[in-house]
């Protein structure tokens, strides 16, 4: 037992000891993992339950894709980042698709109008961030031929889109896709908690907004747009050399990057050779100042790069 383990872990060990399938040893160990102390001196413990519950989930999706017939499906990510929409029949995924990206999906009042997932390109400030519609969830979708195939490409994006349909029960039908990312071992991102390994998540209310229950960030559909970039956590900076006119797309870093990682972004040998930067933005008091490497940008600042 780890240094001052408490009650709370003496109990979650029990619970990982009475487990019998993998679905419940794996909910046991991240008990476990949530119970267990977080000093230093448990670190080796801490990944000893991760590497499990890791080695439980592999073993359990391949489980689930030999039952599949060896269905699988993954797409490759573009842009700066990839982001996944997900809805119940006539969510109004494919609309959204439509309206915020270049892809021309079939768009019908009938259910499952989506049997594969759909790929569209949305700018942001001239930035391209992938945005994938997967056929829409149902009960039992997660144990059903495709799901776990189509659920394991909403795992590896940088954020989950859960599009609600406002004339329904929006409580019910969140609840109902809940389960489901459980069941396939997805954690969704909370705002008043904070869940190691969880997935960044928004929810987007189509067709009518109204106040609900909702654990996640919420937003209407107009605000959708600036709503995913915020959520990803990025920000958008131009970038130009001395002399030459304003480089194009921008580029996407996450917040909080600095010239650094912009000069390392943009050529691996710039840092080596970086001399200084000028900026014009958000990121300076004055247009055109000189800074370092380790100055932090601002979004929309445009960066001139100076070499040796």
């Amino acid at each position: 037992m780890p240094i001052n383990a408490d009650y709370e872990y003496s109990e979650a060990l029990k619970k990982v000891d009475l487990a019998k399938t993998p679905q419940e040893k794996i909910r046991a160990l991240e008990g476990l993992l949530s119970a267990s102390p977080k000093h230093k001196g448990a670190e080796g413990l801490l990944q000893e339950i991760k590497t499990k519950i890791s080695k439980l989930k592999e073993k359990v999706e391949k489980e689930r894709t030999k039952k599949a017939g060896g269905f699988s499906l993954s797409i490759k990510k573009e842009g700066a980042a990839q982001v996944v929409l997900v809805g119940l029949p006539n969510s109004g995924k494919s609309w959204i698709l439509k309206k915020f990206t270049n892809a021309k999906p079939e768009v019908a009042d009938y259910e499952f109008t989506t049997q594969i997932p759909e790929i569209g390109v949305m700018e942001y400030e001239g930035v391209n961030i992938q945005m994938v519609e997967l056929p829409a969830l149902f009960r039992g979708y997660a144990e059903s031929e495709k799901g776990p195939s189509f659920l394991s490409i909403a795992r590896a994006a940088d954020l989950i889109v859960i599009v609600l349909d406002g004339t329904r029960d929006c409580e019910k039908d969140l609840f109902l896709m809940q389960v489901e990312f459980e069941i396939a071992f997805i954690k969704l991102e909370r705002l008043l908690r904070k869940i190691e390994g969880a997935k960044p998540c928004l929810v987007v209310v189509n067709k009518l907004m109204k106040s609900f229950t909702c654990p996640f960030p919420v937003c209407w559909v107009e605000d959708l747009k600036h709503s995913i970039w915020t959520k990803l956590g990025l920000i958008w900076v131009r970038t130009k050399m001395p002399g030459k006119k304003t480089d194009w797309p921008p580029v996407a870093l996450p917040k909080g990057s600095s010239v650094k990682d912009l000069a390392a972004y943009v050529h691996k040998d710039f840092i080596a050779r970086f001399k200084f930067a000028r900026i014009w933005g958000k990121g300076v008091k004055h247009d055109g100042s000189t800074v370092g490497l380790d100055h932090i940008l601002g979004e929309g600042d445009t960066v001139e790069l100076h070499l040796k």
